[in-house]
């Protein structure tokens, strides 16, 4: 890459600029729960975009909840294209202690519903385009902003990018990472076993069927057969695959025999691994319980929407790829350093690396045990830092 380039471009950024514009978006509420969660901010970022000469359009994907899409380049050339993706939905505000929209900053950190999952590395790649654009930066190849809806719950908006475009060769999705280049996540799925017993009144517990009883055998199976057998299934980027016991819920009081009962499981899954594979497993070991016990009826299920077909596959980006090395070089010139990891909940970039066939890293600022909490927040330095490293990689991939 051209460091007269950069430097050229990084000279444009306006930090103060660049903050404002994260408080903006933080002061837009867009959690789950309101209509159109999506609506007002994807309008927002849209007229922004144009009011700065960048191309961006709204496309509504659902109940009129809309992408955002911007775009800066030349798009006749794919293997130079690059995606910054980045959702526009928070998760509620229900349990927070400080103004949700307010964005204030305190010790060098911003605060606020989003601000870290995941204005603040939204702002960063609007900013980073926004900046090769001034600098009158012309680029071989195209860059997209991707901004989506309904990440924390059935990622709708990703989903959409893979069907409908834009194409790219490479993406970065800006969850928090600490600015760790994260090259990978285990797949994701949610299943439900439930369990048919007999009501009965609790005096006479025989002439019942306890659908409790019946789901500790099924239990007492997975943890002593199924999950070490799963412990077992590595790889090299994404380690171990899991299992997780989440919530069991059965029978209505204790005087009555429990005719139902529900047990919730978190199963992360390899690539060696698919969904299909997942609940085979748990049926196996309902089938085999089942052939000696003729009272036991129960059935694993996923519990994702049955229009999801496509499920929460996992991501791995091989270190030799370009979106890789270019983002090690960037840090290493910025920052000084790097590190590497893999990002230990689930992405959006499974859906574009998995589904979509596009070299995927995760990389934002903050911390990912800040989202979701009572007093989000997101270190500003991390958020100009992510801009800078934006427009590296911007500039190495696309020009």
């Amino acid at each position: 890459m051209n460091n007269q380039d950069y430097n050229r471009a990084s000279l444009l950024l306006d930090e103060e600029e660049l903050i404002n514009l994260t408080q903006k978006l933080v002061s837009i509420p867009s959690y789950h729960g309101l209509p159109q969660p999506e609506k007002k901010i994807a309008e927002y970022i849209n007229s922004f975009l144009r009011k700065n000469n960048i191309d961006s359009k709204c496309i509504d994907v659902i109940d009129g909840r809309p992408n955002v899409i911007g775009s800066y380049g030349d798009g006749n050339n794919q293997e130079k294209s690059l995606v910054l993706n980045g959702h526009l939905d928070t998760v509620d505000i229900k349990n927070m202690v400080i103004d949700p929209f307010k964005g204030f900053i305190k010790d060098g950190k911003m605060y606020g519903r989003g601000v870290v999952d995941m204005k603040g590395a939204i702002s960063a790649m609007i900013m980073a385009i926004l900046v090769i654009k001034r600098a009158k930066i012309e680029l071989d190849g195209e860059v997209f902003f991707t901004g989506v809806i309904d990440e924390e719950f059935w990622n709708e908006g990703t989903k959409f990018i893979v069907k409908n475009g834009p194409k790219a060769k490479y993406a970065i999705v800006g969850e928090p990472t600490n600015l760790e280049i994260h090259n990978g996540h285990r797949g994701l799925e949610w299943v439900q076993i439930s369990v048919e017993g007999k009501y009965a009144h609790g005096g006479k517990p025989d002439n019942g069927i306890n659908a409790i009883d019946k789901m500790n055998k099924i239990i007492t199976d997975i943890l002593n057969n199924l999950l070490p057998e799963i412990r077992k299934r590595s790889h090299p980027v994404l380690g171990s695959a899991s299992l997780n016991l989440g919530l069991i819920r059965g029978g209505t009081q204790p005087s009555t025999v429990a005719g139902d009962c529900i047990l919730q499981i978190d199963r992360r899954w390899l690539p060696s691994e698919s969904p299909e594979m997942i609940i085979d497993e748990l049926n196996k070991v309902i089938k085999k319980l089942s052939e000696t016990d003729s009272d036991l009826k129960a059935k694993a299920s996923f519990m994702r929407d049955k229009s999801n077909q496509i499920g929460f596959p996992p991501l791995v980006c091989d270190e030799a790829s370009p979106i890789f090395q270019v983002a090690k070089n960037a840090n290493l010139q910025i920052r000084k350093t790097f590190e590497v990891s893999t990002f230990p909940a689930w992405t959006d970039g499974g859906i574009l690396s998995h589904i979509g066939g596009i070299d995927t890293i995760v990389y934002g600022p903050g911390d990912l045990s800040s989202a979701h909490s009572e007093e989000e927040f997101c270190p500003i330095e991390d958020i100009i830092n992510a801009c800078k490293v934006y427009i590296y990689t911007i500039l190495a991939i696309c020009r």
